[in-house]
């Protein structure tokens, strides 16, 4: 359970009590969200191995690229960024604003941010997608994921992601829209945290190909001919 962020208000204290407030004047039924049915078929757990415990690991399209190894995490309030994939992606400094509070459940004490980042942010493909204003909350320290999108982010996408079937659906212009995850990445991604809880000091997990530059490094053994990469799309 990560705490902090964006969420209940803002973050400022006076902006958290008036949405506190805010929340308890509102009566039965003045706020009616007017959100379509979302089901799930025996078509979406295809190809999915059963019996499994996997997060929720799915590729979004952020500052112009593919951003792959991002985790669902319906247990965080805030949207976080981690500083390897900040860096990856080309992103500048000079661009973060200040985040004043402290970050509670990424690890053993509370961790304090670099900055925050306006991003814009594309979920699903073609037409069957959504793009989002998210503020991302850069953290300078290890992690298998490249990012993390919390509640906020999917009640405002008025998601629903189901672990079993390892998909999210929303709504768009189109129709429902889905997006499936890949089950063994999720899975190495779960086993690479895991390490590097154990060595906090754990080298970088992520590979970034820019135009006909490569750099990759040790992630978790893949199938012959495919890498993890944050790959920049052209313009």
């Amino acid at each position: 359970m990560i705490n902090g962020g964006f969420a209940e208000g803002g973050i400022s204290k006076l902006s958290r009590k008036r949405h506190f407030k805010e929340v308890y004047h509102v009566r039965e039924g003045d706020r009616s969200p007017d959100l379509p049915t979302i089901t799930f078929t025996k078509e979406d757990v295809a190809g999915i191995i059963p019996g499994h415990d996997d997060p929720m690991v799915i590729t979004i399209i952020l500052a112009n690229a593919n951003l792959h190894q991002m985790q669902d995490d319906q247990g965080s309030s805030a949207d976080i960024i981690f500083k390897s994939a900040f860096d990856k992606l080309g992103l500048q400094e000079k661009e973060l604003k200040a985040y004043p509070n402290s970050l509670f459940g990424l690890g053993d004490a509370p961790i304090q941010p670099l900055g925050y980042i306006l991003l814009h942010t594309t979920f699903g493909k073609r037409t069957r997608s959504r793009t989002q204003s998210i503020d991302y909350i850069k953290v300078d320290m290890s992690s298998a994921y490249n990012a993390l999108i919390g509640r906020t982010t999917l009640n405002q996408l008025a998601a629903v992601v189901s672990t079993p079937h390892l998909c999210m659906k929303f709504p768009n212009p189109e129709g429902i829209a889905t997006i499936k995850e890949d089950q063994k990445l999720a899975q190495c991604c779960y086993n690479k945290n895991l390490n590097l809880k154990d060595d906090p000091r754990g080298k970088e997990t992520n590979t970034i190909e820019l135009g006909e530059t490569q750099a990759r490094e040790e992630f978790c053994p893949q199938p012959e001919g495919e890498t993890e990469e944050v790959q920049v799309r052209d313009t």
